[in-house]
């Protein structure tokens, strides 16, 4: 009758064991700022400092539709190489940054150890225009 009587507190402490570890997914990145924002059609390469929000390390710059090499300075700034082929001719183009997937919710149940994961998919920022004059 003992054993009886320890059942019940048994099955309370498996449920209070129960626990969900959660990770939220990372923000949209967010530009505020390029520098420089426009140059002469022709001219050399360069380094476009893009400033803003939410940039983490593995942070790409996209230019017109293509990815940059970039550098992480901050999460409130990147910096990305423009070749001279980028800006030969005038005109506008988009820059825009990508954060690829990362981070996820984690969910752990029970004492059998069930685990659940969702992965966050990659998030890109608006589009900003850069011009490149004649």
């Amino acid at each position: 009758m003992a054993t009886a009587a320890r059942l019940p507190i048994l099955c309370g402490l498996m449920i209070t064991l129960a626990a969900v570890v959660s990770c939220a997914c990372p923000p949209r990145p967010t530009i505020t700022a390029l520098v420089p924002s426009s140059t002469m059609a022709g001219g050399n390469q360069f380094l476009l400092t893009v400033n803003g929000f939410d940039f983490r390390h593995d942070s790409v710059v996209n230019w017109n539709g293509s990815f940059r090499v970039t550098t992480f300075v901050s999460s409130h700034q990147l910096v990305a190489a423009i070749t001279a082929t980028d800006i030969a001719q005038a005109g506008t183009v988009l820059v825009f940054v990508f954060n690829p997937p990362g981070g996820g919710t984690t969910m752990v149940s029970g004492g059998i150890g069930v685990v659940s994961t969702a992965a966050c998919s990659g998030k890109t920022s608006t589009a900003v225009s850069f011009t490149i004059t004649p």
